[in-house]
């Protein structure tokens, strides 16, 4: 039987009320899949406190000595780091203390996290092969949401790597920086859920961090599909309650987005799209309201909420609504009551809840990402804003025309469910499964400098 370790920081938390992003969920449910379809042994390491499914062999490190599992939503940034550091240390021993075990010319590693990685350039000098899941560009976001762009991201990563991953560095700048190239040089498998971050990732580190045929060797591009129930399938019961809830009646124009709060969502954008769009007359003579699911993520979150909050007082006809964390019965049932879906994010690697949305049949409209980009017309349109800053303007053109055409709206919901029921999450779990053993036992690389 062949064996499969699985690493993921935040792999053992019950996600139906923890709010840790879709790299979390895709983790879970990569799990769930693999140990369901059966075909090789899965041990996952974790942080939280249970198994992510019936038949993985579960082991939880990384947290505190005689504490439970790590309250990874109240961490600070340097909180964070801290915690990433431990779980390097913890994985990393426990993997090569079990060498016999599992061993490296027949076991598949599958890191699910870059940040909190363990570290790699120990398990491929043992041999091992890993295969990393990108989920997040770090050095990307980095620059773009916490530099807000002020120095591109090809450009920090020669100036860091001209540092030469000097002690005065700071270790949260290590986090961001030097896992990031250390997952570039010593993963046998880079997996990446869209076509423009692999060319983000490429484009920065060409020449620098890789040579560019390495890096188009180590490439795979594995879009992640999506995963959930198909179109309207929760019970009446449900939907009627939240349309009570919200009084929300059969003429009523309901937009509803879905995400963690966090300032890469960009919810606020919505928002003042549609203060725009109130001052240009646009629901004076209907009934509007704009459901905005998600709890606030884990570091600047909280902060961020009471921005969106803020934002949501301004509107005067368009009623707003923040329902919290949704569970995946709720979201079912909330997307019923949904006209149109709406992903606001100024940075996303692929967009899981906007497939989730399509999956329940939902057309959607989103500023341009990295995911979006892959993303067919039609029924999912994608707005690049026209200039910096320009975000509400973008979304407010792109509503008012989606919302032109009611009817047609339920239309361009059913060829949104049938594109994503073609994209299930299991052949994406599939591949990559198929990409991490095919990496096992081959020619060692070399280990750069």
């Amino acid at each position: 039987m062949r064996r499969m370790v699985f690493i993921g920081s935040h792999l053992g938390y019950p996600m139906e009320r923890t709010p840790l992003g879709g790299g979390a969920m895709v983790g879970l449910n990569l799990a769930r899949t693999w140990a369901e379809a059966g075909g090789f042994e899965v041990t996952a390491l974790g942080a939280g406190a249970q198994s992510p499914a019936p038949g993985v062999d579960y082991v939880r490190l990384g947290g505190e000595p005689g504490a439970g599992a790590p309250d990874l939503v109240g961490f600070s940034e340097m909180e964070y780091a801290r915690f990433c550091r431990r779980f390097e240390r913890e994985t990393t021993r426990w993997l090569l203390e079990r060498t016999s075990l599992f061993p490296p010319e027949s076991t598949a590693v599958v890191v699910n996290d870059i940040s909190e990685a363990p570290d790699l350039e120990a398990l491929w000098r043992a041999g091992y092969r890993p295969a990393t899941l990108w989920h997040v560009d770090v050095a990307d976001y980095f620059c773009r949401m916490y530099l807000r762009g002020a120095i591109s991201t090809a450009a920090a990563i020669r100036f860091y790597e001209r540092l030469g991953g000097a002690d005065l560095v700071p270790d949260v700048l290590k986090l961001v920086f030097d896992k990031q190239r250390r997952a570039m040089r010593f993963s046998a498998r880079m997996i990446f859920p869209s076509r423009a971050m692999a060319e983000v990732a490429r484009n920065a580190c060409a020449d620098v961090v890789l040579q560019a045929q390495e890096f188009a060797a180590k490439a795979r591009v594995i879009p992640w599909g999506a995963w959930g129930e198909g179109p309207r399938e929760p019970s009446d019961a449900a939907v009627e309650r939240l349309k009570d809830l919200y009084q929300i009646r059969p003429e009523s124009l309901v937009l509803m987005t879905l995400s963690r709060l966090s300032p890469e969502k960009g919810v606020e954008h919505l928002l003042e799209a549609l203060l725009l769009l109130e001052r240009l007359g646009e629901f004076r003579d209907k009934d509007a309201c704009v459901l905005v699911c998600g709890a606030p993520a884990f570091m600047r979150g909280e902060a961020y909420a009471r921005r969106v909050r803020a934002a949501a007082q301004k509107l005067r006809r368009v009623r707003a609504f923040f329902p919290g964390y949704l569970g995946p019965e709720d979201k079912r049932a909330f997307f019923c009551l949904a006209s149109l879906f709406v992903s606001p994010s100024v940075h996303e690697s692929y967009g899981l809840n906007a497939m989730e949305a399509m999956r329940a049949g939902l057309p959607v409209l989103a500023l341009e990402h990295y995911g979006s980009r892959d993303w067919p017309g039609g029924f999912a349109y994608a707005v690049p804003p026209k200039k910096i800053g320009g975000a509400p303007e973008a979304l407010a053109a792109g509503l008012k025309q989606m919302l032109s055409d009611p009817r047609g709206l339920e239309a361009l919901g059913r060829q949104a469910a049938a594109y994503a029921a073609a994209r299930p999450f299991s052949a994406a779990a599939r591949a990559v499964a198929e990409e991490a053993f095919s990496a096992v036992g081959g020619k060692p690389a070399p280990i750069l400098k």
